[in-house]
């Protein structure tokens, strides 16, 4: 147990990382469209295809926050069955959440693949660079496709501590070595 522990603390930092850099893609989406607008305003001279970038870079950037989400487990959860039916079974509860979670990011990321074959073997462009799209909604692809196993090791997570009946910490709690509660 204390192994995956560890993976799961590895798999948040790692996923810390990939999010913030999103948000600094997401900053730089912002600024730069605040500052086609001041120019569109102050000298009638717009960023010349700027919407074609952001309208690529936001698949990437939204792609971007699904892995942390998922290492940190900040998905949303209904307790209030589980607080009336034990805290076993409330167990059983979770890791039946984490399969559902599972198998949902694996069929989303798995139409997000499909969809981004199909712009790329359609040739498919942006409409003033000319620039390929399927390139990108392949990353964000692969990015929704890499929370598979960032939710396999929470399923198997939540099974053993389903098992054992030890329930994972819940946020505010000092307990440093769960993903998702504060230290």
């Amino acid at each position: 147990m204390n192994q995956l522990l560890r993976l799961e603390r590895r798999v948040v930092s790692w996923t810390r990382a990939l999010a913030l850099a999103g948000f600094v893609g997401l900053m730089i989406m912002s600024l730069s469209t605040t500052f086609d607008v001041l120019l569109r305003w102050l000298a009638n001279a717009p960023i010349r295809g700027l919407s074609d970038i952001v309208s690529l870079a936001v698949a990437v950037v939204i792609a971007t926050s699904f892995p942390v989400v998922v290492a940190q487990r900040q998905n949303i959860t209904i307790r209030f069955l589980g607080d009336t039916i034990g805290p076993r079974t409330a167990l059983w509860f979770d890791a039946f959440g984490s399969a559902a979670l599972l198998v949902f990011i694996a069929l989303v990321g798995w139409q997000l693949a499909v969809y981004a074959g199909e712009l790329l073997e359609s040739g498919r462009v942006s409409w003033q660079l000319r620039i390929s799209t399927g390139p990108y909604w392949v990353v964000a692809a692969v990015i929704v496709l890499l929370c598979v196993p960032i939710q396999t090791v929470a399923l198997v997570a939540d099974v053993m501590r389903a098992i054992t009946g030890s329930p994972r910490a819940r946020e505010g709690s000092p307990d440093d070595s769960v993903p998702g509660t504060l230290a």
